[in-house]
């Protein structure tokens, strides 16, 4: 998949020259040139050049753009507003990408402060094999059996272990739709966490429903991309029903009506967009409001984020001083002992 950045830029660029006259295809020859995957890119000219659509072209990198993009573009191309279409897609993505950023920054201070935490307990480990030396006998007073310079590398080893299976587990589960369907519908009942994947799925799906419906495309199909852009199963699960609505003979109030984990106020505009026939216009209000909302959402889960790793920081010096205590406590009782003696 391509990234936010690069699909933001390309848009951008590409929307702006052919919208100032520059043909599509020398458009795409001059973006081709910007890009690292040559070989794709390539393959796109050759076949606008044969004089196939760039949809077309776009077709065989379904993987690489996205289903949306390319039915998109082929909206585009099909209304004679490609132009304006690779402008619409460059906002998009934007607000994405600034979405992504601020969680990113969000993320900053707390996993700083985790990572000195984590660094910290390796340096007291390295730090007790000095005082078991000058001590002359073994002083663990952490209890994890690692003491001294082996102590010391054995733990990094663990941390990257631990490290390295995480990273692992979170690309297996985005690689299997199946698998992180689970995991979205148990993020959803998380509080916080749901309520920003709801809102971030809400946002997409009035961003599909504002481009899809404003170019006159069959509403069966544009449900379906706008539903399926969601990439969120807990919202894009309700696509089945709708569409058993709409072939009934309903409405798309009807049918928004009788779906799950859809939120009221869009179900709402939904309703007011298809009774006053502005339904792309309201899609593109409720989207900014979701975006917005997304912003909130996301200060909200960093914040509750933040508490914990502080929590977690927290009960590891609770720890350490507990542990340092019984060990001077120890120290002192066998002194007393001796003394007795």
């Amino acid at each position: 998949m391509i990234g936010l950045k690069n699909m933001m830029e390309t848009c951008r660029r590409v929307g702006i020259i052919t919208r100032a006259g520059v043909g599509l295809v020398e458009a795409i020859k001059r973006e081709a040139t910007r890009q690292h995957d040559q070989k794709m890119w390539s393959s796109i000219v050759t076949s606008l050049e044969n004089g196939e659509s760039l949809a077309v072209s776009l077709q065989p990198f379904q993987k690489q753009f996205g289903e949306i993009f390319i039915a998109m573009i082929e909206t585009g191309e099909d209304s004679g507003q490609l132009s304006e279409m690779f402008i619409d897609l460059a906002d998009y993505y934007e607000d994405l990408l600034r979405i992504r950023r601020d969680f990113l920054r969000s993320l900053i201070m707390p996993v700083i402060e985790l990572v000195a935490a984590v660094v910290i307990v390796g340096f007291i480990i390295l730090l007790l094999g000095l005082v078991s030396e000058l001590a002359g006998q073994t002083v663990d007073i952490l209890g994890f059996g690692l003491i001294g310079f082996s102590g010391f590398v054995r733990y990094w080893i663990y941390v990257g272990v631990f490290c390295t299976c995480v990273y692992f587990l979170f690309l297996w589960l985005s690689r299997n739709v199946r698998r992180m369907r689970v995991v979205q519908y148990f993020l959803n009942c998380v509080p916080k966490i749901g309520v920003l994947m709801r809102s971030l799925a809400f946002m997409r799906l009035c961003w599909g429903l504002d481009l899809t419906m404003r170019t006159g495309m069959e509403v069966e199909r544009a449900l379906k991309l706008s539903f399926n852009g969601t990439n969120y199963a807990p919202v894009s699960d309700n696509l089945k029903l709708i569409l058993e609505v709409i072939r009934n003979g309903g409405d798309l109030t009807d049918a928004f009506s009788v779906t799950k984990n859809i939120d009221y106020d869009l179900i709402a505009g939904v309703e007011t967009g298809e009774q006053s026939g502005s339904l792309p216009e309201l899609m593109q209000k409720m989207k900014e409001r979701y975006f917005q909302e997304s912003l909130t959402n996301l200060r909200a889960v960093s914040v509750v984020g933040g508490f914990i790793v502080y929590g977690l920081i927290m009960a590891l010096i609770v720890f350490l001083i507990f542990k340092i205590a019984t060990f001077y406590i120890g120290i002192l009782n066998d002194a007393t002992r001796m003394a007795m003696l």
